[in-house]
């Protein structure tokens, strides 16, 4: 039996999709390290560093990571970037579940985790124009921003 791969709106429509779970799970993540830190400590500092850490990379790194996704497979960087997020992710769970968490770690998980995630934008911005007709930039445009949004 041969299988078609997905074109066009509905290829766009099953990466939207994957990448809307992937967004909230990270966000999700970074606001529960947020809390943990805030009920673990009672002080606002560590609360603040945990949105430091992990945006900071991030911000560091998009400019150079934009540069390499355009000369990278946009599709492999996109499953790299989860991965990495999801393996944070993955670390802070069996830190948490041992009882061994401790702030340094989540602050390492999420710089980890925006790094990945400085990647993963661009890969996906990318891979977008090139997988749909120009007639459909904005319809998909709107869906991008409504991932990004939530």
């Amino acid at each position: 039996m041969i299988s078609k791969k997905p074109k066009g709106m509905t290829a766009f429509t099953i990466i939207w999709v994957g990448q809307l779970v992937s967004l909230m799970g990270s966000a999700m993540v970074q606001f529960a390290m947020g809390i943990w830190a805030w009920q673990k400590t009672g002080q606002a500092t560590p609360l603040a560093m945990v949105g430091f850490f992990a945006f900071t990379p991030m911000i560091i790194v998009t400019p150079i990571a934009g540069v390499l996704v355009d000369r990278w497979n946009r599709k492999l960087v996109m499953a790299l970037s989860d991965l990495g997020a999801g393996l944070a992710t993955i670390f802070m769970l069996i830190f948490l579940l041992s009882d061994s968490m401790e702030m340094w770690h989540v602050y390492v998980a999420v710089a980890f985790a925006g790094i990945f995630g400085a990647f993963q934008w661009p890969a996906y911005s990318a891979a977008i124009s090139l997988m749909i007709p120009k007639k459909q930039y904005g319809r998909a445009s709107g869906l991008i921003s409504l991932a990004q949004t939530g």
